[in-house]
């Protein structure tokens, strides 16, 4: 399975191999992971969505990485 990853830089999608989300830091408080809608906060999460009926078998996955801006 791939992914297909969106982000404010890159809106048209780059596909990679799930595997390279091994190294994406879901712990950064500043930055979002929306996997198929669903904010997922490791890479265990990620596995487990693309594991679910309904997500399993898709070639590719959408994945939103989204920066938060707060302040005011």
């Amino acid at each position: 399975m791939k992914l297909r990853v969106y982000s404010s830089r890159n809106r048209s999608g780059d596909i990679m191999d799930m595997e390279e989300a091994r190294e994406w830091d879901y712990y950064d408080p500043a930055a979002l992971v929306v996997v198929e809608n669903e904010l997922v906060r490791s890479y265990n999460e990620l596995l487990a969505v693309a594991s679910r009926p309904g997500t399993r078998d898709k070639e590719l996955l959408d994945v939103h990485l989204m920066i938060t801006l707060t302040g005011g």
